[in-house]
């Protein structure tokens, strides 16, 4: 496994392990929205949850829905590569439905295990994948080092949104 992959995956870890800790933390608020129109601590955790279960199958190939071939290179362009270069998210960007909650997530015990199995799961089969790159559904062809950093800022873009106040 190239250096850059074992440095990303570090990197992923330990967002994941401060998403955790934060996520803990706010237990009590887990069923209230942050503000209107906003999720709930508990739907952001089940959120990212959804993210990792459908982000490790298309590791192994597997894609719930695709964008077409020939606009895949316009989504990497437009979509992905400003994320990576930032190192955050475009304000306003909306999740597609597949990734969205349900409207009373799973109790904090529950929810944060499954998320923890996910993250695990996700960076185990990243690690030992046969290929150094993917084709994504969206994206075309991908890095693994990117996918796996694009996750770590997906990650650290909703630790940001455990907060009541916080605007992200």
């Amino acid at each position: 496994m190239a250096n850059d992959l074992l440095t990303t995956i570090h990197a992923h870890h330990q967002e994941v392990d401060k998403f955790l800790s934060a996520a803990r933390s706010v237990s009590a608020q887990w069923t209230q929205p942050r503000a209107p129109d906003k999720w709930s601590p508990g739907q952001v955790v089940e959120h990212l949850t959804l993210a990792y279960e459908i982000n490790r199958g298309i590791l192994h190939g597997r894609a719930p829905m695709t964008a077409p071939r020939w606009i895949r290179p316009l989504i990497r362009t437009f979509g992905l590569k400003p994320v990576l270069r930032r190192g955050r998210f475009i304000p306003g960007s909306k999740s597609p439905k597949i990734f969205r909650p349900g409207p009373l997530p799973a109790p904090p015990s529950e929810l944060l295990q499954r998320l923890q199995a996910a993250a695990a799961s996700f960076e185990a089969d990243a690690a030992t994948l046969k290929s150094e790159t993917l084709d994504h559904p969206f994206f075309g062809r991908l890095s693994l080092s990117d996918f796996v950093r694009l996750q770590e800022i997906h990650t650290r873009h909703h630790r940001g949104q455990l907060s009541p106040t916080s605007d992200s």
